[in-house]
């Protein structure tokens, strides 16, 4: 009986380790879909009707200036290399932009690492955690924020050309495996999660009932 019980606790590890691995190989492959994507993040100087047009400008710049430089880059180093090299320039032309419109608005222009909510991009989920981002802060950046992937350069689909699910899908597809993209998507990334942990909780409870009539009859033995 003791060699019952002792080989049904090894099947019930074996199976819950299973199913952790699962869920370990999902977030080391969510881990590298973040370190391959680089987000545009532009917070606005107040909740103002006009320091949120403001904001929409300056994204305009940002988006104008750095398009023809992403041009047929699949590597996201390199856009990183790019976006570094660009940084004194575009703080230059969106404070250029502000004297236009009669601000002073100190500018704060950084690619770096930043914390992101659950995020959901057309029919993809980007899901929390650290990006690497461009963050643009205009004033005192109390304002709603605005933001888009800008690698893979989805931003200059979105707004240069309006663009569709196969556009955005072209550009994605560049830069993430099908698997990778498979996982990025909303219906898979709600759905399967939600599926792993119902049939862990199913099969956690069925093992527990199992054992403990296993234990019942040893000790009745």
């Amino acid at each position: 009986m003791k060699y019952k019980i002792i080989s049904f606790i090894i099947i019930t590890l074996f199976i819950f380790g299973l199913f952790m691995n699962i869920y370990i190989n999902k977030d080391s492959c969510l881990a590298g879909i973040k370190n391959k994507i680089i987000r545009l993040h532009i917070v606005a100087n107040s909740d103002s009707a006009e320091d949120q047009e403001i904001k929409l400008r300056v994204r305009d710049i940002v988006l104008k200036e750095l398009s023809p430089a992403f041009k047929d880059i699949t590597d996201t180093e390199k856009a990183g290399l790019i976006i570094k090299r660009n940084l004194d320039f575009l703080k230059d032309k969106i404070q250029n932009e502000l004297k236009k419109m009669n601000k002073d608005f100190p500018v704060e222009v950084c690619l770096s690492k930043y914390e992101f909510p659950t995020r959901v991009y057309g029919e993809y989920t980007l899901p929390k955690g650290e990006y690497q981002a461009l963050n643009v802060k205009i004033g005192n950046g109390q304002g709603k924020n605005w933001w888009c992937v800008m690698f893979p350069p989805l931003c200059f689909v979105d707004i240069a050309q309006g663009g569709t699910s196969k556009d955005v899908l072209d550009e994605i597809k560049e830069v993430l495996s099908k698997e990778e993209i498979d996982l990025l998507k909303t219906d898979y990334y709600e759905k399967v999660p939600i599926k792993l942990k119902s049939k862990i909780a199913e099969i956690y409870k069925n093992l527990n009932l199992k054992m403990a009539k296993i234990i019942r009859k040893n000790k009745q033995m």
